[in-house]
């Protein structure tokens, strides 16, 4: 959506040696509020992208923050145990948090809001899937509820299970 209705402004390209605090590189919205955050703190900072601002990930998304993860609870659960798991979820929702916070105190009219997310599974793939990253999402922390159907008009895309963030404005 923003890539086919949101011109990129140009910025201008690093030409010489330049002395930071701190060098971010990513211009995505997680580099840019860690930018921010910093300045905020007194620190210079530099922040490094092969691209424009915004323009890789952040995107290319739906304009969406969200608790659920590509890599799966159940996935970081092997790997790092459910305190991991849990780590993992709490530091998600803090960064939401204080992008909200953000939204706030600067006065960004970004129409932000908190909303239900949804997670379904692609075509073909097992319902086994879906239980194993609700139970791991669950035993994380995060308020999420098992559902037939997420509450679209346009699609059905099977069973799902919502993640309501605190606050949410919940649209099943």
């Amino acid at each position: 959506m923003w890539m086919a209705t949101t011109a990129m402004p140009n910025q201008s390209t690093l030409v010489e040696d330049a002395h930071a605090d701190v060098c971010i590189v990513g211009a995505g919205i997680a580099g840019i509020t860690t930018a921010y955050l910093l300045a905020k703190q007194g620190k210079s900072v530099i922040v490094l992208d092969d691209g424009a601002i915004g323009g890789g990930q952040t995107q290319r998304t739906t304009a969406h923050l969200s608790n659920a993860l590509d890599d799966r609870y159940f996935e970081i659960e092997r790997l790092h145990g459910s305190e991991g798991a849990k780590r993992a979820a709490d530091s998600h929702t803090a960064a939401i948090d204080r992008i909200e916070s953000i939204v706030g105190e600067e006065q960004i009219a970004c129409d932000f809001v908190r909303l239900d997310g949804y997670l379904f599974l692609p075509p073909g793939e097992s319902a086994d899937l879906l239980d194993r990253e609700l139970a791991a999402a669950r035993l994380a922390g995060l308020g999420v509820e098992r559902l037939p159907r997420a509450p679209l008009v346009c699609f059905d895309t099977g069973p799902c299970f919502a993640i309501s963030p605190p606050g949410a404005v919940s649209s099943a």
